[in-house]
């Protein structure tokens, strides 16, 4: 079944959804988006920065397509493959977030697969528009692939950034690129105009108010470089995607267009899969801590991206024997 529903929510996940209704919901509605607004939002990963950094990974500072990246590796003795990686597109809504606020989800899923995460600070409004940060992304999945030696790469993603890693699988396709070996998207944005959908509402989502995604849609395509390709992902052939999983909260804004990408992906014979968490809220495995559904949520996505790259490495040997064979 591609939709698996998990109904029984813990303690802390009411008191959580109706916060952030209260709370964050109406900041986000009035927040202006001009761009000294923007910019202050800035102030949410320096923020983060002050932090404890997480356990049992390793940080180090680096760059990716000339953008700065925070690479993850599990501490302790390597037992890793050195040809697999995963590239973590953080959240945001394209106007915030970055390295720090999302430390801990890369680190959790480094520690979870076993697997180098390397996580991208791509450019975002109000500097440079969403093809900018799409830019950003698909080259340093490019660089991964052609100069640092990874022959199998994770796409990830939350929310915005989820949007980033379904794009890199359009643009390797487009460029007869390797493509990912897997794709695990947290409550990802899958529609750039999904504010303009009328079956689309943010009434039962804990704080994301679609008036907001209307607000941010024009400012969306911003230079200096353009976006190509489609603004729905859910208009790709579902046959491009690589095993797929998705987590989102149950009756948040985006999930409608989660479970019509999984559904059409499945039907068309692929691997999808997405977990509907109750009462959570949006992008929730990477935001709320040591949260229950949180823990859960990152070790279905580790495990589905072992499960993945073993079946991938399982056709590389069959692949190498045929070859052989034929030799």
């Amino acid at each position: 079944m591609p939709v698996i529903t998990h109904n029984r929510p813990s303690r802390g996940s009411r008191p959580m959804w109706f916060g952030s209704r209260l709370f964050i919901r109406p900041i986000l509605k009035v927040w202006p988006l001009s761009p000294s607004g923007m910019k202050l939002l800035y102030l949410v990963d320096r923020a983060a920065a002050r932090g404890p950094k997480p356990r049992g990974v390793v940080l180090e500072q680096m760059e990716l397509a000339g953008r700065p990246v925070e690479l993850a590796v599990p501490a302790g003795p390597s037992r890793r493959d050195s040809d697999t990686a995963v590239l973590y597109l953080h959240g945001g809504a394209f106007i915030t977030c970055g390295l720090a606020t999302h430390r801990l989800v890369a680190a959790r899923m480094s520690r979870g697969t076993g697997l180098p995460v390397f996580s991208q600070a791509y450019r975002q409004l109000p500097e440079a528009g969403v093809g900018t940060s799409v830019h950003d992304a698909y080259y340093a999945y490019r660089e991964l692939l052609l100069e640092r030696g990874y022959r199998h790469v994770v796409v990830a993603g939350d929310s915005a950034g989820g949007f980033l890693a379904a794009k890199i699988t359009e643009y390797a396709l487009r460029d007869d690129l390797t493509p990912p070996t897997a794709y695990v998207g947290f409550s990802p944005l899958l529609d750039l105009d999904l504010a303009a959908n009328p079956d689309r509402s943010s009434r039962s989502d804990a704080y994301l108010p679609m008036s907001k995604m209307a607000e941010l849609a024009p400012l969306f395509d911003q230079g200096p470089i353009e976006l190509t390709g489609v603004r729905r992902i859910g208009e790709l052939s579902p046959a491009i995607f690589p095993p797929a999983l998705f987590t989102s909260a149950q009756n948040e804004m985006l999930e409608p267009d989660i479970i019509e990408l999984v559904e059409s992906i499945d039907a068309n014979g692929g691997s999808a899969v997405a977990h509907s968490f109750a009462w959570q809220i949006h992008a929730f495995p990477a935001i709320s801590g040591k949260h229950p559904e949180t823990l859960e949520a990152i070790a279905l996505a580790s495990q589905f991206v072992k499960a993945a790259l073993q079946a991938a490495k399982d056709d590389d040997m069959s692949d190498e024997e045929r070859h052989g064979a034929a030799g």
